[in-house]
């Protein structure tokens, strides 16, 4: 059997190419977080993390002669309390009340994942008291529905000591705090109480009546631990064939669970679900989808976890918008922003949060000028100068609603819609406050520890110069992100919500459906 040239070619550069895939395995360092600390790495690891906060985050820069006291001040109490071994989720647990003293929603230790110990069962709020409910989201116990006390401290305790872990505006967000609520263990070091392998809690009823109840704790089995580690060997010693097979095979995660269908509520309603606002600009029939629902007199859309800073879903949106008759100046500026300045960034470090520098406004000096003057002073030692946002050129149509939902988790452009919606008329905000988080975030590792930390990077402020970054948007319709929606009680919140100021002109030609809702 002969061989062309062009297939000798051909094999001998599949096996050059896997050759050198098989050496990337091995020139790959293996990233081992530590399990635990001793105290000389626990300082090493703060002031890894000072200096980088000093050096990279904008909200440090806002205010650092008040910041940077604070942030020492934390830091040598971890210092002080941690001088023997520590473990590493006891160790992010800190980091992340210090970062959050920097007041900045995109701050966190973003693999921080506690495994000391959960409350074995599902707290939810109803009013001011907190069902107890299982696993099945049914009450642990009928006839006493609400708990009052874990381990003999009542639940307002236990709510403070969770908002350590939040920054602001999330403190006051149910949905950011049932997760920290669940870190039983963790909370328990905080509350300075003793860990054990079960935990009281008090049940009520609404005669008062009080019962207690002792649940185990779940436990990681050793035997899962062992298989898992038996999967690890296993991906390590997978031939180089069986990785290229698997690479054919690969799909983009944000594109696998996306939601590309409307879902009618009634006869005058749909909804729809959007969480990856990349994933939207390329799904070319979602996109039709929502198309399909701005023709209903009502559409829902569901942002609670939307993230990304594609500015697709807006400028769709806009159809829905009032004529600005307010700012003459500059009707089409959106809002500013800059980022703090560091020697490996570009300046075009914003472009893909859709800014632009104030230049390509083509504006007069003496224009520019009177359209930056609300803006606060730069410090050009820390700060870029300014960058500008403007608005989708889209042309108002229709009478239509819409209504959607957000939530703290509604981070980057998903911010931007949320607070360019709220002024809109035909719009309702439904949910829980958002966070403010519309910056570009700085990452880094810490060298010991192996955390992942994350800050904002940038600032961004609306265009008559108001900080808008870690405010947030108040939604019109405050409803707690903590059960299944029931969405025809929802259709009847918007149809009964306070009207909006209504600054469209009514000459503007109609498009979309006309029908009233039900």
């Amino acid at each position: 059997m002969s061989f062309s040239y062009r297939s000798i070619v051909v094999l001998l550069s599949v096996i050059i190419f896997a050759s050198l895939l098989k050496l990337a395995f091995f020139a790959v360092p293996k990233d081992n977080t530590a399990p635990m600390l001793n105290a000389q790495e626990v300082r090493q690891d703060l002031y890894a993390l000072l200096d980088q906060i000093e050096q990279h985050s904008a909200f440090y820069a806002l205010t650092p002669d008040k910041a940077s006291p604070q942030l020492k001040y934390m830091a040598s109490l971890i210092v002080e309390q941690y001088q023997d071994i520590t473990p590493n989720d006891r160790f992010a647990a800190e980091i992340t009340k210090l970062l959050n003293s920097l007041k900045d929603p995109g701050a966190q230790v973003h693999d921080f994942n506690d495994q000391s110990g959960e409350l074995p069962l599902t707290l939810r709020p109803l009013n001011d008291q907190w069902l107890a409910l299982d696993s099945s989201n049914s009450p642990i116990n009928n006839d006493f529905p609400f708990v009052t006390h874990i381990d003999g401290l009542p639940m307002s305790k236990w709510v403070a000591a969770s908002q350590a872990y939040l920054p602001e505006p999330a403190k006051q967000s149910q949905e950011m705090q049932l997760p920290w609520l669940k870190k039983l263990n963790l909370l328990r070091e905080d509350l300075g109480l003793s860990i054990k392998p079960y935990v009281l809690v008090t049940l009520i009823n609404d005669d008062l009546q009080t019962q207690q109840v002792t649940l185990a704790l779940p436990s990681r089995e050793p035997q899962t631990q062992l298989v898992e580690n038996n999967q690890e060997d296993q991906t390590q010693d997978m031939s180089v064939f069986e990785f290229i097979n698997q690479l054919s095979q690969f799909e983009r995660t944000e594109f696998q669970d996306t939601p590309n269908q409307l879902e009618t509520v009634n006869n005058t309603t749909v909804k729809l679900k959007i969480s990856d606002l990349y994933a939207f600009e390329l799904d070319r029939d979602l996109q039709q989808e929502l198309l399909k629902g701005m023709t209903h007199p009502l559409l829902i859309i569901d942002l609670r976890h939307a993230s990304g800073f594609s500015p697709k879903l807006l400028t769709l949106l806009s159809r829905y918008q009032d004529t600005d008759l307010n700012n003459t100046l500059a009707p089409n500026v959106m809002g500013f922003a800059h980022y703090r300045r560091s020697p490996e960034l570009r300046n075009d470090y914003l472009q893909p949060l859709n800014f632009k520098p104030l230049a390509a406004l083509e504006y007069s000096a003496q224009r520019l000028k009177s359209l930056t003057r609300n803006l606060p002073p730069v410090d050009e030692d820390k700060f870029s100068p300014w960058y500008v946002r403007t608005k989708p050129a889209v042309t108002p149509e229709g009478r239509n609603r819409l209504a959607l939902l957000v939530s703290p988790k509604c981070r980057q452009e998903c911010e931007w819609i949320a607070y360019r919606t709220k002024s809109w008329s035909r719009a309702n905000l439904i949910g829980e406050k958002t966070s403010g988080d519309f910056a570009r975030q700085y990452h880094f590792k810490l060298p010991n520890s192996g955390l992942d930390i994350r800050f904002s990077s940038s600032l961004t402020y609306d265009a008559q110069g108001k900080l808008l970054s870690g405010a947030g948007t108040e939604p019109d319709i405050w409803l707690p992100q903590n059960s299944d929606i029931q969405w025809q009680g929802l259709v009847s919140l918007v149809r009964s919500a306070k009207p909006k100021t209504q600054l469209i002109q009514t000459s503007q030609p109609t498009k979309l459906a006309q029908a009233k809702l039900n």
